[in-house]
């Protein structure tokens, strides 16, 4: 399939529940003029903490590269709180890749403001402590996921995600954050004079209106395996992996 942009969040490379092959079999067999990384991918804090880097998930990074640099594909990376070091070294050009705190896309007549939303994250980036332990209880309940899966596939059964169901609890227990999230998103879009915006951090996909604004969140190629597409008609949906 040829698409005219592909938007994809959330890959958490160089760990142990990245799904990596998946997203190198959907790049491969679904082509783009434009591909924007809006999205953890590389996670550098587990890096710094496990220094666990499997060779094989490089692959995926390669073949992105080779995209760029057959100038058939252009790329761009949005920096997130995961790498926030890089924002220091902005702007970054790298061949066809452009390194970026945020970009509007132009969508024929209308206007998208893609971004990491992180910066709106003010709990996470001023609470270090909390931080550390949120980070730490997710990596050791995707551990449980991973351990939980494993036995379901030596029984033949399909993937069930744990870590998806235990973050819907966490939702409709803070149901208070998601509208005040996107209050947020809607007051940035219309300052930056966009007619919609694409973004990624609260973890639930979402294509839909508000107050005249299209907001499209891309979720992640983890635990819902899906990514957003714009076709050469302008059409833009989420795209669930089966």
């Amino acid at each position: 399939m040829k698409y005219k942009t592909i938007i994809i969040s959330d890959i958490h490379l160089w760990t142990k529940d990245s799904r990596y092959k998946e997203l190198l079999d959907f790049l491969q067999n679904n082509k783009c003029k434009n591909l924007i990384l809006n999205w953890d991918i590389i996670d550098w804090r587990h890096i710094k903490i496990f220094g666990w880097r499997p060779k094989e998930q490089t692959k995926l990074v390669h073949y992105i590269i080779d995209l760029a640099k057959s100038n058939q594909t252009k790329v761009f990376y949005i920096i997130w709180n995961h790498d926030w070091f890089l924002r220091r070294l902005l702007p970054i050009n790298y061949w066809n890749i452009e390194f970026t705190n945020d970009m509007i896309y132009q969508s024929w007549w209308k206007k998208y403001y893609i971004c990491h939303w992180d910066k709106f994250d003010r709990i996470e980036w001023k609470l270090f402590l909390l931080w550390t332990i949120s980070f730490l209880a997710a990596s050791f309940i995707s551990m449980i996921n991973r351990i939980y899966n494993n036995r379901r596939k030596k029984r033949w059964l399909k993937y069930f995600s744990l870590v998806k169901q235990i973050k819907r609890i966490v939702k409709i227990l803070m149901t208070w954050w998601p509208e005040k999230f996107e209050k947020k998103l809607i007051k940035e879009c219309k300052s930056k004079k966009c007619d919609g915006i694409i973004c990624w951090h609260i973890h639930k996909e979402e294509n839909k209106m508000i107050a005249n604004i299209h907001y499209l969140n891309s979720w992640d190629r983890v635990e819902s395996m899906t990514a957003i597409t714009e076709d050469s008609q302008w059409n833009r949906k989420i795209y669930y992996h089966k």
